[in-house]
């Protein structure tokens, strides 16, 4: 009987039992890492406390090669200055430490060493770029064969990393379904019992996409017997790809004022919850004595508070998804970032189709890119556009010309799929979307007479059963009437429901088609423009980001599997 009871106690006391995933414990081994340089925070991940209370992992990438720059650990409102311990490049692997830990710190002593099988929910515990506190993000373990680094790597930055001889392309990773967001490299991914099973890596960019994947837990074995202990030769040329973790020095202030400090702020959007955390976090900053020696000799914030990174930060939620801003990118740097540049100008055909012999400086062009992290779904809106859910649901690009009635419109949708649906996507993907397609059609001939562009429909595969197709509706043909309408569709498939985005230009009427004709040839770029051909270049720009935007809606983590 005795027996039985001791057998009992072991069980139940086995680190190899688990209650299931309480983020509340994960949380207490997350750290979020910065890196300073005298130029202010340059990049921002998030690490976990492994082992013992000394050691943080995190990602390599995220290090700068300046020798001088420092290497911050943040908890709560706590920071200690860590060092470099051991790396392990070919896996973008860090091994930090710190002289003093933190009080509350958990490490994490134990990964699950077996590969999660296809469809097991993940979590990742981290800090987006933008954020002051960590979140979860609920992801979905995809499928590609092989599952190596190297399928997921844009052509770009698949020959930059080769050049480097840094990061091994061919490393075994587990492949996502959904995306991680930046500022969520080196958090800690846990299957559903809480067990560490590795640690979110990416960063890099495809266009407006992101490319993010996991690194398995098995590699920290290794990352602990490294006697490696300083950043590789070309880290430097490797971290230029990861850019999507970096962050954009801005001007600093100093706190002594704080006042002049707020004023830079812009306090006209900013909550009161915000800046009350602000507040508190600089007194803190300034007033806290740290019993990190080298932390308080080492790091002045107290005239160089810099929290750029918390500035930008916005969700916007709609239905099962949750759009966070990423990034703001100019066109031509999505263009070359881009795996599949044919495909993203692709919508410069549509351009000369409607507007023939203009000249477009499309180059200045700047879009914000919203990131939902759970399906890896992409859309942009021109910068200075707000996406937004109106009080009827809608969820939709809103600000200067742009709204529900006004000549320029960009929605989104998204709707359910059902059984029948789930096997008309996995039996022929094709047709499915040209059903989808012809409904949208048929809706929009309740209104009017529309025919379709049909050399321009195309469909974009990224893998995992997911698709988008993108096609283009007017009625320019109809007979009768004096304004008329250019409706630019995109739809995208996901595990449970389709999402689709559209680009809506009302402002074709007989006077614009008559001042589109005269002015053929302008050159829109120019400064010496006359009022109405500058008022038709002015449209014209105008509707082209309208189509870009709905255009670059896309997928992360997308498949480049002909490598």
């Amino acid at each position: 009987m005795l027996y039985v009871y001791v057998l009992f106690l072991c069980v139940a006391i086995s680190p190899s039992v688990h209650a299931g995933f309480d983020p509340e414990v994960l949380s207490q081994s997350t750290v979020r890492i910065l890196i300073k340089t005298k130029q202010g925070v340059v990049g921002a991940a998030s690490g976990f406390i492994w082992k013992n209370n000394n050691q943080i992992v995190t990602s390599l990438h995220v290090l700068s090669s300046d020798p001088k720059s420092k290497i911050i650990v943040e908890f709560g409102r706590k920071k200690r200055l860590a060092k470099i311990k051991a790396v392990l490049p070919k896996a973008d692997l860090v091994l930090l430490e710190v002289r003093k830990p933190i009080d509350g710190w958990l490490p994490l002593t134990e990964f699950e060493a077996k590969k999660p099988p296809y469809k097991a929910d993940v979590s990742a515990l981290g800090f987006n770029q933008g954020s002051i506190g960590m979140s979860t993000r609920e992801l979905r373990k995809g499928f590609v064969k092989p599952e190596i680094l190297k399928v997921l790597l844009p052509p770009a930055a698949l020959s930059k990393l080769l050049a480097s001889k840094v990061l091994d392309v061919t490393l075994p990773i587990y492949y996502l379904d959904g995306s991680l967001l930046p500022g969520y490299s080196g958090s800690p991914i846990v299957n559903d019992d809480g067990v560490l099973i590795g640690i979110g890596d990416g960063g890099l960019e495809n266009g407006a996409s992101s490319v993010s994947w996991v690194i398995p837990a098995t590699n920290l074995d290794a990352l602990e017997k490294s006697t490696l202990s300083s950043l590789p030769s070309a880290q430097s040329s490797a971290n230029k790809v990861f850019s999507v973790d970096r962050i954009k020095p801005v001007r600093k202030r100093k706190v002594g004022n704080t006042e002049g400090y707020f004023k830079f702020l812009s306090l006209d959007w900013l909550t009161n919850s915000i800046l009350s955390s602000i507040v508190n976090d600089a007194y803190a900053i300034q007033n806290e004595v740290s019993d990190d020696l080298d932390f308080s000799t080492d790091l002045d914030f107290s005239t160089d508070l810099d929290f750029s990174e918390e500035l930008d930060f916005k969700e916007v939620h709609y239905r099962q998804f949750n759009f966070v801003k990423v990034k703001s990118r100019g066109y031509e740097q999505l263009l070359n970032t881009s795996g599949a540049p044919a495909n993203m100008e692709q919508v410069f055909v549509l351009f000369k189709k409607l507007f023939p012999g203009y000249i477009v400086d499309y180059k200045r062009f700047v879009f914000d890119i919203y990131e939902d992290g759970r399906f890896g779904l992409n859309i942009a809106v021109p910068e200075g556009v707000e996406l937004l859910v109106d009080d009827n649901k809608f969820l939709l690009a809103q600000g200067e010309m742009f709204c529900r009635r006004c000549a320029y419109e960009i929605q989104y949708h998204a709707r359910q799929l059902n059984a029948a649906d789930h096997i008309s996507i996995q039996a022929n993907p094709i047709d499915f979307l040209t059903k989808v397609t012809r409904q949208h059609w048929q809706d929009l001939n309740e209104e009017g007479d529309y025919g379709e562009y049909r050399d321009f429909r195309n469909i974009d595969s990224f893998g995992g059963h997911r698709y988008v197709v993108r096609t283009a509706f007017s009625d320019f043909d109809e007979p009768f009437k004096g304004e008329f309408e250019f409706n630019y569709f995109v739809a995208a498939t996901s595990r449970d429901s389709w999402f689709q985005a559209q680009g809506i230009l009302n402002r074709f009427d007989d006077d614009f088609f008559s001042n589109l004709k005269k002015y053929a040839g302008t050159d829109c770029s120019s400064d010496s423009l006359k009022r109405k051909p500058a008022r038709i270049c002015h449209d014209i720009e105008a509707m082209f980001k309208v189509l870009i935007s709905v255009h670059l809606t896309s997928y992360s983590n997308k498949q480049f599997t002909s490598l």
